[in-house]
């Protein structure tokens, strides 16, 4: 059985995916690119979920899932159900079973494409309670059956080209229902969403393969995948901003989503391999690597401190002048520690008891 291998650098890198998002919830108008955080994850997530399917590759299918999924069951159910439950007793949270059942981003699917004047309601993270898990229910959809299909894959090239194959299928649902649905949040439906995913599950396969091609790859991403990923999302951003801000990232405009996501990929692939120190040393900065490694929480809980800071500061008056920004960055670092600590830590120690 292969080693499962953890870079800490690609904490780092998650950290700033989670510090784009941060940005965006607390000004659309100036830091609209930073919703495309999400769309980093979600590479991320697909490269290192396929890094994990394919160490377990030579094991028993249904010993590997059963370890998979009860992996995955510790890392993200206790969390995500204790905010979720807070929030819905505090704050209350609508439609509450779609949150339950990770279903909610095809609910705000369903209801845009019925009433696609919602899509223009503005953004407003007060009223919003919660929207923002819309992606980890995707996530969550993706880990229930993309383990089980790869599973069944044969390994190699033919693997690869499922995979290709997936990846055009969701550019081919962008391109779909932007022509048919186009005022629909058809961007948070794993179908076209995916397509994130579906690039870092490839980068993932490519990398494990032991042709002659894919050790060409691997130089490539070790001496310039990165800043060249990095430079093609940036001029990406420059070239085609919004006609008006927005939190549309996974829809519009969908012409450079494949672009984007062969940007992040290269990110991703390129901090993986990367033996610069200067980049090492940026990302591994041990506070950026905390906070990537707790960036689950700091996803879960930071739209809600928009009003649990407006509660503080009606009852504290010294809390009044600290700057919104300040005040909810750092109430989202301080929850997500305690919780990180008295919380998720301690469950996933039981990890070891399903080995890969």
């Amino acid at each position: 059985m292969q080693t499962l291998e953890h870079r800490k650098q690609i904490d780092g890198l998650r950290f700033f995916a989670f510090l784009a998002v941060f940005m965006v919830h607390s000004d659309v108008e100036h830091f609209w690119w930073g919703s495309y955080g999400v769309s980093l994850f979600f590479v991320i997530s697909g490269f290192l979920i396929t890094r994990i399917l394919i160490t377990a590759q030579d094991r028993p299918r249904g010993q590997a899932l059963r370890a998979f999924y009860a992996r995955r069951a510790l890392r993200i159910f206790p969390a995500y159900y204790l905010v979720l439950g807070l929030a819905a007793v505090t704050v209350g949270v609508a439609y509450l079973p779609a949150f339950i059942l990770y279903v909610m981003n095809w609910g705000i699917f369903y209801y845009t494409w019925i009433q696609p004047e919602l899509v223009d309601v503005p953004w407003d993270p007060v009223r919003m309670y919660g929207i923002h898990f819309w992606s980890l229910c995707v996530e969550e959809q993706f880990y229930l059956v993309f383990p089980l299909l790869f599973s069944f894959l044969r390994w190699g090239r033919a693997r690869l080209r499922w995979l290709l194959a997936l990846w055009a299928a969701c550019i081919a649902f962008r391109f779909l229902f932007a022509t048919l649905l186009p005022n629909s949040a058809y961007g948070l439906i794993p179908l076209v969403c995916g397509e994130y995913l579906v690039a870092g599950a490839v980068g993932a396969a490519v990398f494990a393969e032991a042709s002659e091609n894919a050790e060409k790859i691997r130089v490539a991403a070790r001496r310039w995948m990165f800043p060249v990923g990095l430079a093609l999302v940036v001029a990406l951003f420059a070239l085609f901003p919004p006609e008006s801000p927005s939190i549309d990232h996974v829809m519009r405009p969908p012409h450079i989503q494949t672009l984007l996501a062969l940007g992040f990929l290269a990110m991703v692939l390129g901090l993986w391999q990367t033996d610069n120190r200067w980049v090492l040393g940026f990302f591994n900065f041990a506070p950026f690597r905390f906070l990537g490694k707790i960036s689950y929480g700091l996803y879960l809980i930071h739209l809600f401190m928009w009003s649990f800071f407006d509660w503080l500061s009606a009852h504290y008056a010294v809390l009044r002048d600290v700057p919104p920004f300040v005040a909810h960055f750092g109430l989202t670092v301080l929850l997500a520690t305690a919780m990180w600590h008295f919380v998720e830590a301690p469950i996933l120690k039981l990890k070891g008891r399903f080995q890969y």
